[in-house]
């Protein structure tokens, strides 16, 4: 476990970025395995725009039984990275200004933050690191990265997408890139993923909820 303040840590994994790169299955790394899921969670652009309100305030983790405590990143500019389009740049990075709040007051995350999950397992609690890596909002689609800290049980990335179809309908997308981290997960993995596969199944439920 990491002495550093959380908001001192770095990522650690070095693919920063990769679970929103076109073909990012060519650039899998060795050991890393790939999780992903699609749901469909409403109807509408207002339950769109309550699951991205959701999204952007830890609920779909909070709502999924894991404690978050926010660290914010330092006052000011937030940095928003590159974004591709297959081999070309769609956004360049930047620094700009950003939305603190949503209509209910509650503070929106932003790229920077970093945040102490603490997950209860069989009646002991794990902490997970993590930091927002990036936030990507266009008309239809709504997308948060999240990357892993040091400290925390894996090392990897999630990408949490909520998108609106043509015909109404809104869906819940999850990407998770990982590999074991913590010395003790390698011995009791097939647990594990059970473990795993039981959060990401809430994570895919819980913007039903808001």
């Amino acid at each position: 476990m990491s002495r550093k303040p959380v908001q001192e840590r770095s990522t650690n994994y070095g693919q920063i970025g990769i679970t929103s790169q076109a073909e990012f299955e060519r650039f899998i790394p060795k050991g890393f395995h790939l999780n992903e899921h699609r749901a469909r969670i409403g109807h509408g652009r207002p339950r769109f725009d309550a699951a991205v309100a959701g999204l952007r305030t830890w609920q779909v983790q909070r709502l999924s039984g894991i404690s978050v405590e926010v660290l914010p990143a330092d006052a000011g500019d937030v940095y928003s990275p590159v974004i591709f389009d297959g081999d070309d740049v769609a956004r360049g990075a930047s620094y700009e200004k950003p939305t603190d709040y949503d209509a209910t007051g509650a503070a929106l995350l932003q790229p920077g933050d970093s945040a102490i999950q603490r997950i209860r397992v069989a009646g002991k609690q794990f902490q997970a690191p993590i930091r927002v890596i990036s936030v990507l909002d266009e008309a239809d689609s709504h997308t948060v990265t999240f990357g892993a800290l040091e400290g925390h049980p894996e090392k990897g990335e999630e990408r949490m997408r909520v998108t609106i179809g043509e015909d109404g309908a809104v869906h819940f997308e999850l990407r998770v890139i990982w590999a074991p981290n913590a010395w003790w997960l390698r011995p009791t993995m097939p647990w594990f993923k059970r473990i795993q596969r039981k959060h990401h199944g809430r994570f895919m439920t819980a913007l039903t909820k808001v």
